[in-house]
C-alpha cells in the first residue's frame, strides 16, 4: 500500500471520497489540549514556507476557501502512526500576498473495513479516496467512514487561525474572513464563509468548480461569471458598510442564496449539477488514496 500511496500523492487515481464526522465535544479534555499544545510548538518551525520546503514538505493541490493550501510530507503521509509534533501536512493561507501558517493535518492509511483512530473522538477523522483535483472542487460524492477500499484518513488541527466550530473540525470557514481582513464571527455558517471567500479573491476557484462540474458552453459561463462578480461586489460593499460581526452572518448567507438564484436563472439546464457548489453543504478536500483499480 505504501508504494501506491506515494505514487498517488503525485498522480491521483479515480476512487471515492469519504467524509463523515462525529460531533465534537463541548470542551476539550487534557489529552486533546496537550496534543494541540505540542503541535503548536512544533509548527513554530514552519512559519515560513521556505522552512517547510527544507523539511521535506511540498505544496499539494489548490488554495481552497475553507482550508487554504495543503503542503504534504510524503514520508509522513503514509506512516501508520501519528504524533502531534510530526504532522504529515501543513496548511497555509495567502494573506496580503504572503502565506500564513494556519494549522496542520495528520494522515494514516487505512485499509478496507478499517476505521481511523478514535482520538480526539470517534468520527473526528475524515477519509479521502478520490482524484486530487476532483476532491478539491467537490466533484466526488460523499461516502461512509468504513469504506470497502484503501483510503487516507486525515485529522486537521487549526492552530494559527482558530476554527469557530472547533480546533479539530476539518472545514474552517473563518479563513475567508481572515483573508478579507474582517472580524471572524463566533459562528460561521458555510454559506456565509463562501460569500466572504468570493469577495476575498476566490472567484477563480468557484469558476473552476463550475467548469469542472458542469462544462458550461462559453455564453453560459459568461453569465455565470457575471453572477459571481455581482455577488463578490455586493459582499464587498456589505463588508465595507458593516464589518462582518455575528449580526451580519444572515446577510452574508442571503447574498450567497441570491447568487444561487442568479446562477439557476443563468444556467437552468446545468443547475442540477451545480447545486453541489451553490446550494448544498459539501466538504471538499485535496487528498487522494490508491484504489484497487
Amino acid at each position: 500500500m505504501r508504494t501506491a500511496l506515494l505514487l498517488l500523492l503525485a498522480a491521483p487515481l479515480a476512487a471515492q471520497h469519504t467524509h463523515d464526522h462525529g460531533h465534537p465535544p463541548t470542551a476539550l479534555d487534557s489529552a486533546q489540549v496537550a496534543f494541540l499544545d505540542t503541535a503548536e510548538r512544533a509548527l513554530d518551525a514552519f512559519a515560513e514556507p521556505a522552512d517547510a520546503l527544507a523539511a521535506g514538505f511540498r505544496p499539494l493541490g489548490p488554495d481552497m476557501p475553507h482550508m487554504g493550501q495543503h503542503w504534504v510530507h510524503p514520508g509522513r503521509a503514509v506512516s501508520r502512526t501519528f504524533a502531534p509534533a510530526e504532522p504529515s501536512m501543513l496548511t497555509y493561507l495567502p494573506v496580503d500576498g504572503k502565506p500564513m501558517l494556519t494549522g496542520a493535518a495528520w494522515t494514516i492509511p487505512v485499509g478496507p473495513g478499517e476505521a481511523p483512530p478514535d482520538f480526539p473522538w470517534p468520527g473526528a477523522w475524515h477519509a479521502h479516496a478520490g482524484r486530487l483535483m476532483d476532491e478539491a472542487f467537490g466533484l466526488v460524492p460523499h461516502g461512509v467512514r468504513d469504506a470497502d477500499r484503501p483510503r487516507l484518513a486525515m485529522l486537521h488541527a487549526w492552530t494559527g487561525v482558530p476554527n469557530p466550530e472547533g480546533p479539530f473540525t476539518a472545514d474552517n470557514w473563518a479563513l475567508p474572513f481572515v483573508r478579507a481582513g474582517v472580524p471572524v464571527p463566533h459562528h460561521v455558517p458555510p454559506d456565509a464563509g463562501r460569500a466572504v471567500a468570493l469577495a476575498a479573491g476566490y472567484a477563480p476557484f468557484f469558476r473552476e468548480a463550475v467548469v469542472r462540474t458542469a462544462v458550461p458552453p462559453p455564453e453560459t459561463l459568461t453569465r455565470i461569471e457575471a453572477a459571481l462578480d455581482a455577488c463578490a461586489a455586493a459582499v464587498r460593499t456589505l463588508l465595507a458598510e458593516r464589518p462582518a460581526e455575528a449580526s451580519d452572518v444572515a446577510a452574508l448567507e442571503a447574498e450567497w442564496a441570491r447568487l444561487g438564484d442568479a446562477i439557476r436563472e443563468a444556467a437552468p439546464d446545468l443547475w442540477p449539477r451545480l447545486t453541489s457548489i451553490f446550494s448544498e453543504d459539501v466538504h471538499t478536500g485535496t487528498h487522494a488514496i490508491a484504489s484497487d483499480d
